[in-house]
């Protein structure tokens, strides 16, 4: 665990990356991510840091204003805006140019729909860039943990959070369409790893937006995802996130930890992320007992 000096105080921490991504939309991948961040910041006393990925900025909007957000300009587009002359060089943004507080244990790097401009880009070299940022920035030693709220596509700026990763958490709902997406998710990410020789660990996947009684067809459902030869080596969270309408239309906004069956949802789900993050390191790979 490295040491270095931010604003007079020495800080000491080993930060970890984790995004959270399914290739299929509506599977509660967002609200996951807003929970988790939400829960570690208020709750468990975490620095986090919350990162936007997605070009629809769902996460971001369910923190910051509307109007705040038209008058900023520190989004992560920041980090992939192509250069308009030959000339330019990059200079990667320091972190209060890009980093938003939301409170005195979260920050967010808001998304952008402009995002979907990046895919256009030739430039190889982006993928990498958000590593960079957290890199240069020592970000691993300002924050207890990264979180990266991924789009539901393959792009270069889903693969940029991923190269920028520890480890990915999968949420799911259970319903056949969602069950498709597994194994391409599978395919895709294993040639990433390949690709660019990395040390991506899948530290499971969490049901998501789940009716408090299953129906026999999506207890059938379900026991066919598990048995499935992509989840052969993927662990199955025990705790899971109801389906709960306060979060969809509550004035509190689509945060877990401000409604009462939500946040005892996300409290199980980072109690059993943090247990599986405390039993293995990266270099060891994710394993649980029974």
């Amino acid at each position: 665990m490295s040491k270095f000096m931010w604003g007079g105080i020495v800080m000491s921490k080993n930060g970890k990356v984790i995004s959270i991504i399914n290739m299929k939309g509506g599977v509660g991948k967002t609200a996951l991510s807003v929970g988790i961040s939400s829960f570690l910041s208020e709750k468990k006393d975490e620095k986090v840091l919350l990162i936007d990925s997605d070009p629809q900025f769902n996460a971001t909007q369910a923190f910051i204003d509307p109007e705040d957000y038209l008058k900023s300009e520190k989004t992560i587009f920041k980090l992939f805006k192509p250069q308009t002359e030959l000339h330019q060089s990059f200079v990667m943004p320091k972190r209060e140019e890009l980093v938003t507080k939301i409170n005195k244990n979260l920050d967010i790097l808001m998304g952008d729909l402009n995002l979907v401009l990046v895919n256009k880009s030739s430039d190889s070299g982006l993928i990498k860039r958000l590593k960079r940022f957290i890199t240069k920035n020592n970000l691993r030693n300002y924050y207890d943990y990264i979180i990266i709220d991924c789009p539901p596509t393959l792009t270069l700026y889903t693969d940029s959070a991923l190269v920028s990763s520890d480890y990915y958490l999968i949420p799911n709902r259970i319903d056949r369409y969602s069950n498709i997406g597994i194994s391409s998710l599978n395919r895709a990410i294993g040639d990433l790893i390949d690709q660019e020789d990395l040390e991506l660990k899948c530290l499971g996947l969490i049901y998501t937006m789940v009716q408090n009684h299953l129906s026999d067809k999506q207890k059938e459902v379900k026991a066919e995802l598990e048995s499935n030869k992509a989840m052969e080596n993927i662990y199955v969270f025990k705790s899971s996130t109801s389906l709960v309408n306060d979060m969809q239309v509550g004035k509190q906004g689509p945060i877990a930890t401000r409604y009462a069956k939500s946040n005892k949802d996300i409290s199980d789900v980072v109690d059993e992320l943090q247990a599986l993050l405390s039993k293995n390191s990266s270099k060891e790979g994710v394993t649980v007992d029974g």
